[in-house]
C-alpha cells in the first residue's frame, strides 16, 4: 500500500467509512484521530505533515474563510454545523476537498 499523506488519507478511506476509521461519525472522534496521527510521527521523528503549521489546512480556511482558530480547531466546524457533530464533520470534509484542490492547482 502506498504511504498517504494526512489530507489522502482523511479524503479516501476515513470519508468513506468514518464509522469504521473514527467508530463513531462525529468530528470529535476525527478529533482523536488526528491527534493519534500526529502523536505517532512526532514520536517517530518524522513528522513532515503541514495540516496544522503555517500554510496548512486550518492556516488556508483562516485566510480564505476567515475562520478563528481556537484552542479546539473542530469548533468552527461545529459552529457551522449547529453544533452537530456528524454534520461538522461532513463540512470539514468539503473544506478540506477544497483545500487539497487549491493545493494541486498550486503545483
Amino acid at each position: 500500500m502506498k504511504e498517504k499523506n494526512l489530507t489522502e488519507l482523511l479524503l479516501g478511506l476515513i470519508r468513506t467509512r468514518p464509522g469504521m476509521y473514527l467508530g463513531e461519525n462525529k468530528i470529535s472522534k476525527l478529533t482523536n484521530f488526528i491527534s493519534g496521527y500526529h502523536f505517532g510521527f512526532a514520536i517517530a521523528g518524522n513528522h513532515t505533515d503541514p495540516y496544522f503549521g503555517k500554510n496548512g489546512f486550518l492556516d488556508w480556511l483562516e485566510k480564505k474563510y476567515n475562520f478563528k482558530q481556537s484552542s479546539s480547531w473542530e469548533a468552527p466546524f461545529l459552529e457551522e454545523a449547529d453544533r452537530d457533530e456528524s454534520k461538522a464533520l461532513e463540512i470539514f470534509f468539503k473544506y478540506l476537498e477544497e483545500y487539497q484542490k487549491d493545493m494541486n492547482e498550486k503545483k
